[in-house]
Order: C-alpha cells, then structure tokens, then sequence
C-alpha cells in the first residue's frame, strides 16, 4: 500500500542536549487541512499518532527526507522518535540521532542537524509517512485523516512546501514529490495523459513566467500531439478534465457521507433499543419494590399486634385446685384466699 505524508511542519524543539544527541519535544504533527491531498488532520488523528509512535518499543524511525523514485530511503536513515506527546493542537516527539549519519553518503548529517535546530529552525521542519486508514466524515470542508501504520517521522527542508528535505533542484525529483503527494492528480494524469501537455501549454501561454521563444520551443516539442493549441478546444477539453476530477472528489465524499450517516442511524437504533430494554426493567423494579412495600406494611401491623397482646395485663388464675390435698396445700390454699378476700370479709371473718 502506498505511503502518505503529513504537512511538513516548522521545525520547533523544546531542549537541544548535543552531548546525546537528543532534541527534545520537536514539532511533528500539526491538526489542521492537508493542503496536498484534500484532508484534514483532527484530535483523533494526533491521538492515532501518538498511540502507534509509542507502541514501537524502538520508536520509529526518522530520515533524512522523504524517499521516493528519484531519491532512495538507503543512506538518509538518521535516528529515532520516541516519547510522542499531544501538546494541545500538536503532537512532539524526542528525537535522537543515531551517531551512525555521521558518517552518511550525503555527509556528517549528525552535527548539520543540530547545527540547524540551533541556528535555522525555521528552514527546515518534520513531516510523517504513514499509511492511511479509511477517512471519516467529519463536520468541516474535508474528510478527517486516520492512519493505519505509521512508518517514519523524516526531516524535510521547507515546512511550508512540499520537498523533502535540502532536495535536489531537478524536474524529476519536484514532479514525484507532487505527484506522490496528490494522488488524486496523479491517477487522473494516469487516465487522460493528454490533459497535462493542454495544461502546461495554456498555462505558460498566460504567463510571463516563460520567455516567447522558449515558449516556442516549449510547444513545438507536442507539434504532432492533437490539440496541443491553447485554443477554444484545448480549452474545453481541460475544463472538462477539471469537472471529471471534480465529479470523482464529490462522489469519493458521497460514499464518505453515506457511510457516515449509515453509522449515526445504527447507533440511534442501537440506543433506542437499548433505552426500551432499561425502561421494561424500571418498571419491573418498580413493581417488585411496591410488592415489597406491600409485604413490609402487612408485617409491621402483625408485629404491633403482637406487641399489643404482650402489653396487655394477665388474668390471675389460682395455681392448685382446692380439691387436690396433696402434703399441706390446704393451709398454702387458705392464705391465697385470704390475700384475695375484700377487708370487710376479712373483718367478719375475725369476729366471733
């Protein structure tokens, strides 16, 4: 799968221990529109960022530009970032040199990297290669940026541009880079070749960016190509060009849209599904509880009756039958009548 890149950024770096070698809390990633490729980067896209740099135990490694087929990775290889952070809107990672790109096919990189973190940060800044994951919809201009893998975190010369890093000034080398960094551009060259010579002759046509009688030569090199003219055809068939690649961008965001709505209506189902089955369940609590309340009330008034009978005074009832004789339970018998007997009998009873 084809490998992406990450706006360049200013390079910006919060401490520079040259002894190690180590830069640290240098500016990789920036949330904002990916002006190569018509998407944007978010939180989330700094959360996957950070979450896969710091999932490789070695960190990832970090080169001396970006590689493509006129600039190969072999040779550019110049330390590690480790230790990504989300630092508000940004992510920052450390850097740390490998002593190994002292010795580089291009030169002593080690000491000219840091001698350009101290002295020219702002010509030179980071950019990311990873490979993409299926975008999302999001609620701005452009889909949302999500990555798959991240590959590299590479140093690149312009942070405003699109070059790799002190790049080589040819034609071969400039075009790659544009073409790997708008892949939407580069597939539709590759299904209307023709397009491309109508541009460039009606573009320099209208421009003084090109002497005339280079210009000349410029378009006599396409002299038997069909409608190489700048003219009211050429015209045409560009802007028809224009409207297919338009077309392709809008139904791409069709199809982004669709499947983003089609997850909002799952997850609405998905909730209100899940709201019907806690309701069925409130309402079952609520019917046992006043079952329960029910149940306690009919207890409480068994247990103030019971309370009631305990409170309530007894009955004396003599405790031996006068009729028994058993030793001497009639003298026993005697006093218990006479404890309960009335004064006034007691009083007869004493008189003769």
């Amino acid at each position: 799968m084809k490998a992406f890149f990450t706006p360049p950024v200013t390079f910006s770096v919060s401490f520079i221990n040259e002894g190690s070698g180590v830069l640290q809390k240098v500016l990789v990633a920036q949330a904002g529109k990916v002006k190569s490729y018509f998407e944007e980067i978010d939180g989330e896209t700094l959360s996957q960022i950070v979450t896969l740099g710091n999932a490789k135990e070695n960190g990832v490694k970090a080169r001396f530009g970006h590689p493509n087929m006129c600039s190969s990775a072999f040779g550019t290889y110049i330390g590690r970032f480790k230790n990504f952070q989300i630092d508000g809107d940004k992510v920052t990672g450390d850097l740390h040199l490998d002593t190994v790109c002292k010795n580089a096919p291009a030169g002593n990189l080690y000491d000219y990297i840091l001698n350009m973190a101290k002295k020219n940060p702002d010509m030179f800044g980071a950019s990311m290669a990873f490979i993409p994951a299926e975008p999302e919809v999001g609620t701005g201009e452009f889909p949302l940026v999500r990555i798959e893998e991240l590959l590299a975190t590479d140093l690149v010369d312009d942070p405003a541009a699109t070059n790799s890093l002190f790049s080589r000034e040819s034609f071969s080398f400039q075009a790659t880079r544009f073409l790997d960094e708008n892949p939407s551009i580069a597939a539709f060259l590759a299904r209307n070749p023709d397009t491309i010579i109508e541009f460039m002759l009606k573009y320099y046509s209208k421009t003084d960016l090109m002497k005339p009688e280079i210009f000349q030569k410029f378009k006599s090199l396409f002299a038997s190509a069909p409608s190489i003219v700048p003219d009211e055809s050429a015209e045409k068939n560009f802007n028809q060009a224009i409207e297919l690649l338009e077309a392709e961008y809008s139904g791409q965001m069709t199809i982004l849209e669709e499947s983003h709505r089609k997850q909002i209506t799952d997850l609405e189902a998905l909730h209100t599904s899940a709201f019907d089955v806690l309701q069925a369940q409130l309402a079952t609590a609520e019917s046992e509880a006043k079952s329960f309340q029910t149940q306690i009330s009919d207890l409480t008034s068994q247990v103030a009756t019971l309370k009631d009978q305990l409170n309530a005074n007894p009955t004396r009832v003599p405790s031996t039958d006068p009729q028994v004789t058993i030793g001497h339970t009639e003298v026993k018998f005697g006093k218990e009548l006479l404890n309960e007997m009335p004064s006034y009998l007691k009083d007869k009873l004493k008189k003769p």
